[in-house]
C-alpha cells in the first residue's frame, strides 16, 4: 500500500504495550475500523493531541485528522483527502491500532456521517451551560452536527462525553451506546447517576484524575501536574484531560503510562495556534488564546486569577469571536483581572471597542488601561514590559500575528526589557 510519513513505519514489529480489551473494543464494529471520533466546539484538538501523546507512549502506531491536517504518528502529511484514505486503508489491514478523527461541524453537517459506524466517540462541550450562547445561530449549527455524530456511534461502542454540560449529557443519553462521562467533580449528578448504575466514570477527586464505579476506583496523577492546566486551574483545560484520560483507560492502555504521557503535554503553537499556548519568558509566564465564547474567557480569567503571579497584564483585541453585546461582558472578564491592560483594536468595526471599554469600566478595580496601534505592538510592549513572576494573558485577534512575536522565542532581545515595568 501506499507509503505514509511518521515517525515510526507503519508495520513496526517492535514490542509494544498489549491491550487486547482496548483493541477487541476498537474493532468490535462491523465496519472494523478503530476509529476514535472527537466532537464538539472546543477542546477537540486539545483531547486529540493528549490522546496522542498517551498512544505514542504507549507504542500504538495512530494518526489523526485534525483541523490543522493529517497526521501519522504525530507527522504532518501532505493533503488531506489522499493521506486520509491512506490512514483508513492502513487502519482496515491493521498497520494502524487507533485513528482519532476530529469532526468539524460544517463537514458534518454537509456530508453527513454514517450512522452506527464509531466504535468510541468522545463529545467534549457545547456551550457548557451557557444560556446565550446556545441562542446563537453557530451554536444551533454545532448541536445539529453533535446530534449527528452520536447517531454515528454504533450501538455496541462507547461514548465518553462531558458530564459538566447538560446540553452534551442530553444527547449521549440518547443513545444507546455506552455511555462512560467525566466530570469536574463526583458530586455532578450524571457522575453520580452513572456510579450509581454500576457504570465507570472518570472525575476529580482532591485534585487526582479518578477513574472506576460504586464499587473501586484509583487515583491516576494529580491534575496539577499536567503543564497545560496551569497547576489545574485552567477548568477546560483540565475537562480535556479528563477527556483524553478516559479515552485511554478504556483503552486498556497502563495507568503509569497515562501519567507520564499527559504530563508532559503543552498545546504547541505549531499544532495548536491560540489554543492556550504557554510561553515562558524572562521568568515570567504567558499565556495565549483566542476565545470564541464568553463562558472560555471566564475560565480562562478563573485560571489567571487562581495562578499564583506578580502582576497581571493582558494584551485584549476586539474579540472578534463574540457579538458587541458579549463584548461588554468580556471587557468586565478582562477588567476584573486588574494589572495592566494592553488594549488595540485596529480591525474593529464601529461600537466594538466602546463596548469592551463599558465593560472595563465595570471593574471593582479599574486596571491602568494603554491603547496601542495594533496587536504587534501591543505584544511588543508586553514582552518590553514583563518581569520575572508576572503572568500575561495575550488574547489574540490574529493567532498568527501573536505568535511569530512569540514563539518559538520572543522577538525582543532580553537585554532590552525594562525589569521594573511601566
Amino acid at each position: 500500500m501506499p507509503e505514509l510519513k511518521g515517525e515510526s513505519s507503519l508495520t513496526d514489529t517492535s514490542p509494544r504495550v498489549e491491550s487486547r480489551s482496548g483493541r477487541e473494543r476498537l474493532r468490535a464494529v462491523p465496519t472494523g475500523l478503530p476509529i476514535i471520533s472527537i466532537a464538539g466546539s472546543r477542546g477537540k484538538s486539545t483531547v486529540a493531541w493528549m490522546l496522542h501523546e498517551v498512544l505514542h507512549e504507549a507504542r500504538w502506531p495512530s494518526a489523526s485528522w485534525l483541523s490543522s491536517g493529517v497526521y501519522v504518528d504525530g507527522q504532518l502529511q501532505e493533503g488531506e483527502l489522499g493521506p486520509w484514505s491512506k490512514v483508513v486503508l492502513a487502519a482496515r489491514y491493521g498497520e494502524l491500532d487507533v485513528v482519532i478523527q476530529e469532526l468539524n461541524a460544517a463537514t458534518v453537517i454537509g456530508a453527513g456521517l454514517p450512522k452506527n459506524t464509531y466504535p468510541i466517540e468522545i463529545l467534549t462541550t457545547l456551550c457548557g451551560n451557557h444560556e446565550a450562547c446556545l441562542l446563537s445561530a453557530d451554536t444551533v449549527r454545532e448541536r445539529k452536527a453533535l446530534e449527528i455524530a452520536v447517531d454515528a456511534v454504533h450501538p455496541d461502542g462507547i461514548v465518553i462525553a462531558n458530564a459538566d454540560d447538560y446540553d452534551v449529557v442530553e444527547l449521549t443519553e440518547s443513545s444507546v451506546a455506552e455511555s462512560v462521562f467525566y466530570a469536574l467533580h463526583r458530586e455532578n449528578p450524571t457522575i453520580q447517576r452513572q456510579l450509581a448504575a454500576g457504570a465507570v466514570a472518570t472525575w476529580l477527586a482532591d485534585g487526582w484524575i479518578t477513574h472506576g464505579d460504586d464499587r473501586q476506583t484509583r487515583s491516576i496523577m494529580p491534575i496539577a501536574e499536567i503543564q497545560g492546566t496551569l497547576d489545574g486551574e485552567i477548568l477546560f483545560q483540565a475537562q480535556n484531560a479528563l477527556a483524553a484520560a478516559s479515552a485511554a483507560l478504556v483503552l486498556g492502555i497502563d495507568d503509569e503510562m497515562v501519567r507520564r504521557s499527559l504530563a508532559r503535554f503543552e498545546p504547541r503553537p505549531d499544532r495548536q495556534p491560540a489554543a492556550c499556548n504557554i510561553v515562558r519568558f524572562n521568568e515570567a509566564t504567558i499565556l495565549v488564546d483566542s476565545p470564541r465564547y464568553v463562558n472560555s474567557l471566564k475560565l480562562l480569567a478563573r485560571g489567571v486569577r487562581h495562578t499564583p503571579h506578580r502582576r497581571t497584564l493582558v494584551v485584549s483585541g476586539c474579540f472578534p469571536g463574540l457579538s458587541v453585546d458579549e463584548c461588554v461582558e468580556a471587557g468586565r472578564i478582562v477588567g476584573g483581572l486588574g494589572g495592566i491592560i494592553l488594549l488595540h483594536g485596529e480591525h474593529a468595526p464601529d461600537g466594538r471597542m466602546e463596548a469592551i471599554r463599558v465593560g472595563l469600566s465595570t471593574a471593582a478595580v479599574p486596571p491602568i488601561v494603554l491603547s496601542m496601534p495594533d496587536e504587534g505592538r501591543a505584544i511588543d510592549q508586553l514582552l518590553n514590559t514583563v518581569a520575572p513572576g508576572d503572568l500575561a494573558l495575550v488574547l489574540a485577534d490574529d493567532a498568527e500575528t501573536a505568535l511569530a512575536r512569540l514563539w518559538p522565542a520572543p522577538s525582543i532581545a532580553a537585554d532590552r526589557l525594562r525589569s521594573n515595568g511601566m
